[in-house]
């Protein structure tokens, strides 16, 4: 009994030792499974590293400005896919000035807008038949379709700011006749003045026109896609902001191109009609109703000169923008303060008119165009 006794004791001997040692393997287990101080450090940075990542990437594309209770931001144009395709977006005025329009000049306007896609060839001719042979026969009838002819231009280079290759003087209006039993039948067609076509300067071979043509379409593009969630008047101040910060004034007088889209979006230089024209461009890629004004200005000088600026419409209003006088001309590195860069930025008749004044006409002898009328007070946010 007594042996049987240390036996008993000697077990629970072991099994008291034993239990001891597992609860040693526990405890080194649970610590091995606790996660590290270190790593939960490295965690963290790598939350700070990607919090600054985006922070820097925000830094390189938002701009603040003090436009009320808006913050613009600047989108940023980048080259992207050739392959992808731009749709088009159009509002009611897209067809703005040929609404004004006699009917002879809209049969001419509509014409040249089906054969819109071939004049970037430079020596497309337009055919019109037969069909201003009545016109034509009669009294005054080939002064009265010249007319036409310019009032149906000046409306559809207003309408269609994309045509910024054309150089209008070499365009002329073709009319021939054919006398035959006592009855002359007339031939109308519109195209190059001579064999050389009708490009502007800059442009010598369609290819090189195309390639103007597929940059510009992706600036829009890209424009319509960065500000597609934003309201009206955020869409109009960052196309608004983003024209002051990339295009600079210049009247260069050997150059053709200042007064183009081209000019203004790929040259990044224009003169007001540039500036206006570029406006409406990528306006009429967002939906949002634009038109462009001409008319004349008084400047700070006290000097009026002729000036060309635009009218958008929201909320059934129209109001003015004046890119181009709310991009002043800064001596030295300065910047342009808030109160020039939005000075002619969405504002009424009342404000407006003082020194810009409507005078209808697109060209010297066309004919004079009625433009929406302003709102009397500005655009309030």
């Amino acid at each position: 009994m007594k042996n049987n006794k240390i036996f008993v004791i000697l077990i629970s001997i072991f099994i008291g030792i034993a239990l001891m040692i597992l609860m040693i393997i526990a405890a080194i287990s649970i610590t091995n499974n606790i996660t590290p101080v270190v790593n939960q450090n490295i965690e963290n940075q790598n939350e700070m590293n990607q919090e600054n990542t985006i922070e820097n990437q925000v830094g390189n594309t938002e701009k603040n400005e003090n436009t009320g209770n808006m913050t613009v931001i600047d989108p940023i144009i980048n080259p992207s896919n050739p392959d992808d395709n731009i749709e088009p977006t159009e509002s009611f005025v897209s067809s703005y000035y040929y609404n004004q329009l006699d009917s002879t000049a809209k049969t001419i306007y509509t014409v040249l807008k089906r054969d819109k896609s071939k004049f970037i060839s430079g020596n497309h001719s337009v055919d019109y038949g037969t069909q201003f042979n009545t016109l034509l026969n009669s009294q005054g009838g080939q002064d009265k379709l010249t007319q036409a002819f310019q009032d149906a231009w000046d409306a559809f280079i207003y309408d269609n700011v994309d045509l910024f290759y054309i150089d209008i003087t070499k365009v002329n209006i073709h009319i021939a006749y054919q006398d035959l039993g006592g009855i002359r039948t007339y031939k109308v067609s519109i195209g190059p003045r001579n064999e050389k076509g009708y490009y502007l300067e800059t442009f010598k071979t369609q290819e090189q026109v195309e390639k103007a043509k597929t940059y510009i379409e992706d600036v829009k593009k890209q424009m319509a896609t960065q500000i597609s969630t934003d309201g009206i008047y955020r869409k109009l101040g960052k196309v608004h902001n983003w024209l002051i910060e990339n295009i600079t004034y210049e009247a260069n007088t050997n150059s053709k191109d200042q007064y183009t889209i081209y000019g203004a979006l790929v040259q990044n230089k224009a003169v007001c009609e540039g500036y206006a024209r570029a406006f409406k461009y990528l306006m009429d890629g967002t939906g949002v109703p634009c038109v462009i004004v001409s008319g004349t200005a008084t400047n700070s000088q006290g000097q009026e000169e002729n000036h060309a600026w635009n009218y958008v419409q929201i909320n059934e209003n129209w109001y003015a923008v004046d890119v181009t006088w709310d991009d002043p001309i800064i001596t030295g590195d300065g910047e342009v303060p808030a109160e020039l860069k939005y000075k002619y930025f969405l504002k009424g008749a009342d404000e407006f008119k003082v020194d810009h004044k409507e005078d209808g006409r697109i060209s010297e002898k066309g004919k004079i165009f009625k433009f929406p009328t302003l709102s009397t007070q500005n655009y309030k946010p």
